[in-house]
């Protein structure tokens, strides 16, 4: 009975540790069964590993990394024309938006030209030279040169001769000619001076 006793407590741990052993190799991917008799028989894995891959597998891997490369290639060229292409895209844009802040600007100034022009127009002659005559030398020409020239000329001819004087050289005729029928009744109406 001690004999048992003692086999079995031999014998336990030993089929345990088989058992856990075939576990952990059937967890990693080995079949047990195939592994212990490449163990016991010996000779087959060793002349197994010693070949390693044939050399037609060899060629496939060989052009499977090439023409791997030659995608990883052609698709780095792809990305680099992307990225052209966005910033040229992005330069367009930032020029459109450039042109339209500019455009925006000289319509707001053009309006406020046209107000000017409009307003100086409808005032009477020599109330806007006395308007004039105040402003600085340049000031008052930047805005005579914003009046057709009928206008002008009745601001300049109810000014003083000196000033009239220092604005004469600075002028500069109209850009945008005005239509006559409208501008010479309005301008022989505010060339009359009020008594």
């Amino acid at each position: 009975m001690k004999i048992l006793k003692i086999g079995l407590a031999v014998l336990v741990p030993v089929i345990l540790l088989v058992v856990i052993g075939g576990f952990l190799l059937s967890l990693s991917g080995v079949d047990p069964v195939t592994a212990t008799k490449n163990l016991l028989t010996g000779s087959h894995n060793s002349e197994q590993s010693n070949t390693g891959p044939d050399s037609s597998q060899m060629e496939k891997m060989k052009k499977t990394i090439s023409d791997q490369n030659d995608t990883i290639r052609r698709l780095q060229n792809d990305s680099q024309k992307k990225n052209d292409q966005i910033a040229q895209l992005n330069n367009e844009l930032n020029q459109a938006q450039h042109n339209a802040d500019q455009e925006g600007s000289s319509q707001g100034e053009a309006a406020r030209r046209a107000v000017y022009a409009q307003t100086y127009k409808n005032m009477d002659p020599a109330k806007a030279s006395a308007i004039f005559e105040k402003l600085k030398t340049n000031q008052a020409a930047e805005y005579l040169n914003m009046l057709d020239n009928k206008t002008k000329a009745a601001i300049l001819e109810n000014m003083a001769p000196d000033k009239a004087a220092s604005l004469t050289p600075l002028l500069k005729p109209l850009q945008e000619p005005e239509p006559s029928s409208d501008s010479g009744t309005e301008t022989t109406n505010s060339t009359v001076p009020n008594p």
